[in-house]
């Protein structure tokens, strides 16, 4: 199926919403509900547990979402149930008033989650189904990309523009203003995607037997690498985002810059998506993924010669940074797409937004593992977040923060090289699906 660019746009733009929940959830929501009085025990211990249903929902959602059956399709009946629930979640999360328990918080989380799961799921599985073309499906996976990097950069300029203009707002104020864009945003977008294009018809598929279906996912030798990739590609984002604040600030002595250099990590991300669209076309998919990896590795392993106080260099090294962020999602979903080709020849089943969920539980399981991985070695090296360190200890930083992102990222591109299903092998994979 072609699809215009306006109607891609249309389609793609609701990312733009949901990309904008990631960042409040780990920087604003935290502090806010410790400061309404929950105590910051169970406010980690609540977003913790939430955290890990989320994870847990994710292949669940998948199997159900592609068991869905109805004469308006598969995936639009489930993106537009998720939004009221994602809507009622974000409205008790983010305005949850002075009264704040840990029960609601509990409950309000649950909620959010839930309707998050099912919309991101629905959303990208449409995405993937909606073109049988192996580049087709980068500009289509590029196009939401670009969306979610625009809302993310946007969540993150509202509460500094409330700032500048109210000096005495709070936290509660912050969230206020993001949870607002959100509820506006969401409806407005989810109706414009639904009525931008059609879901391909798909006929009426008996489920595979449980063994059947997990055999056919643990022998898929290009879904183990692709996952894997993933999941590094996970850890080493979260490396780097876990350890910003720290690294700017007290090794870099530029705390005042921290939030502006995150900002250009996402607008370099933004810039990069419509080139690395057009590189695909020419390089294929995994490769373009393997150059956007290795030109990031040029900055992460740069921070370990940065000078402190060094503006335009630290500026110039964040570009590097930030180029894979405008590369590794879109090209993993197009990927992705391919394999579900494959499975599809392999068992004559359609299992999109199963194989979707289990990306998105890498890339979750990815961020997850990155703290418990890059703060031990923060402490080994006998970092202090909140008091003075020494040259030596900071030197140890530089050595942690530069190197471990970096070994990931060669990594991913050692996985990824060769990886089987360029352009030719995928469209001889559609050759033999029977549609």
């Amino acid at each position: 199926m072609d699809i215009g660019h306006l109607r891609l746009a249309a389609f793609a733009s609701p990312a733009a919403t949901i990309a904008a929940l990631g960042l409040p959830i780990v920087i604003f929501l935290p502090p806010l509900y410790a400061e309404l009085g929950l105590g910051l025990t169970v406010v980690g211990t609540v977003f913790m547990i939430t955290r890990f249903f989320d994870v847990g929902t994710d292949p669940i959602f998948g199997v159900l979402g592609d068991r869905i059956n109805t004469r308006w399709g598969r995936r639009r009946p489930a993106l537009l149930l998720s939004v009221p629930i994602l809507m009622l979640g974000v409205y008790l999360v983010f305005l949850p008033g002075e009264s704040a328990t840990s029960t609601s918080l509990l409950i309000s989380m649950l909620i959010l989650y839930i309707g998050w799961t099912i919309f991101t799921l629905a959303h990208t599985a449409w995405a993937g189904e909606l073109s049988t073309n192996y580049d087709l499906r980068s500009k289509i996976m590029g196009t939401i990309h670009f969306f979610s990097l625009l809302g993310t950069i946007v969540v993150l300029l509202l509460p500094f523009l409330l700032d500048q203009f109210n000096v005495n707002a709070t936290m509660q104020d912050r969230t206020m203003i993001m949870g607002l864009f959100i509820l506006i945003t969401l409806p407005l977008l989810t109706g414009a995607a639904v009525t931008a294009t059609s879901e391909p018809t798909r006929p009426a598929e008996t489920p595979l037997p449980w063994g059947e279906a997990v055999h056919s996912i643990v022998t898929n030798a290009p879904l183990r690498r692709l996952l894997l990739a993933d999941l590094l590609m996970g850890i080493q984002g979260g490396i780097n985002g876990s350890v910003h604040f720290f690294f700017v600030g007290q090794v870099l002595l530029m705390p005042e810059y921290a939030s502006f250099y995150l900002i250009v990590l996402f607008v370099t991300g933004l810039v990069c998506v419509p080139l690395f669209v057009k590189l695909s076309y020419r390089m294929g998919k995994h490769a373009t993924l393997c150059a956007a990896a290795l030109i990031t590795a040029v900055g992460t392993i740069s921070l370990f010669f940065i000078p402190a106080q060094q503006f335009w260099m630290t500026f110039v090294v964040f570009i590097f940074v930030g180029v894979n962020i405008g590369a590794k999602d879109f090209l993993m979903r197009s990927i992705m797409a391919d394999v579900i080709d494959q499975d599809r020849v392999n068992t004559g089943i359609d299992r999109s937004a199963l194989y979707y969920s289990m990306l998105t539980l890498t890339a979750k399981v990815g961020l997850a593992a990155s703290v418990g991985i890059i703060y031990p070695m923060l402490d080994l090296v006998g970092f202090n977040p909140s008091g003075v360190n020494t040259e030596s200890v900071l030197s140890g930083v530089r050595l942690v923060v530069a190197t471990s992102p970096t070994l990931l990222l060669f990594l991913v591109v050692f996985v990824m090289w060769n990886f089987p299903l360029d352009k030719a092998t995928q469209q001889k994979l559609r050759g033999q699906i029977v549609e």
